[in-house]
């Protein structure tokens, strides 16, 4: 019960650390249709809000699986992975590589949803960003 309440206090202040702090100092502004710290905030505004719903929620007694916290370790380093190669190999081919492999840790078996979500989504992300946004993401090396 009160590590959940620990969790949520932290992700206020996170999100506070990102709003108050870390955007304003890290994300520089650029001409075009919107302004770059627009996701930043929004993500630092949902860290507030989530950890203020993961504060104020009643508590519910769970058991700790190593098995869940393993695949929750697995899934950060293929994350943490894919932001190192995204530089080398592009935008697209990481993160298609990457939702192949969320897709495979969620246990997705259809295969319509499987193929739209490991190729759509990246696209659609890479589309807003880069066609509708002009924000550069990182592109293929050839």
């Amino acid at each position: 019960m009160y590590f959940e309440r620990l969790i949520g206090g932290a992700s206020i202040v996170f999100g506070g650390f990102l709003l108050f702090f870390l955007i304003p100092l890290q994300v520089t502004s650029q001409p075009g249709p919107i302004d770059p710290s627009l996701f930043p905030k929004i993500a630092a505004w949902l860290f507030i809000f989530l950890g203020l719903v993961q504060l104020l929620a009643r508590a519910q007694p769970t058991n700790f699986s190593w098995y869940e916290f393993a695949r929750l370790a697995a899934l950060a380093a293929l994350v943490l992975a894919a932001a190192f190669v995204m530089p080398l190999a592009g935008f697209l081919p990481s993160a298609i590589a990457l939702m192949a492999a969320v897709c495979a840790f969620m246990f997705e078996r259809r295969y319509m949803w499987l193929a739209t979500t490991i190729v759509l989504v990246p696209a659609g992300t890479w589309f807003v960003f880069v066609i509708v946004m002009g924000r550069p993401l990182p592109s293929l090396p050839f």
